[in-house]
């Protein structure tokens, strides 16, 4: 029978090397955080992989913040797609994703001047 590595906020702390508290502030406000595997009278549970995976796809290359003038239209639109991807990996349902992608990709149109938000 395979085995299904869990962690708690422990262990979730130890590994971004961060305090309880920390983690607690972590799971109510990024969306992207994978949703628990369950709910035990300890706490939450999640499934390791996908806290990995999260942890992974939240330290993806970025810009400099000296650099973020610099970025180009492909260069939104590939972090757009890792945001996506984010998403989905970690659990969000279709039609959030949907919903959190859509307004950004437009904007990306207009910024191609693909898109005209008053037409």
């Amino acid at each position: 029978m395979p085995t299904i590595k869990l962690m708690g906020a422990a262990e979730i702390a130890q590994l971004l090397d961060v305090s309880p508290s920390r983690v607690h502030q972590i799971l109510r406000d990024d969306s992207a955080f994978p949703e628990p595997v369950a709910v035990l009278s300890m706490g939450k549970v999640w499934s390791a992989e996908d806290v990995e995976r999260w942890n992974a796809a939240r330290k993806a290359p970025r810009p400099a913040k000296d650099q973020a003038e610099r970025w180009t239209l492909d260069d939104l639109h590939q972090a757009l797609a890792r945001y996506e991807q984010l998403l989905l990996t970690g659990g969000k349902s279709s039609t959030a994703v949907q919903t959190s992608i859509d307004r950004p990709r437009r904007f990306l149109r207009w910024l191609a001047g693909d898109y005209d938000p008053l037409a």
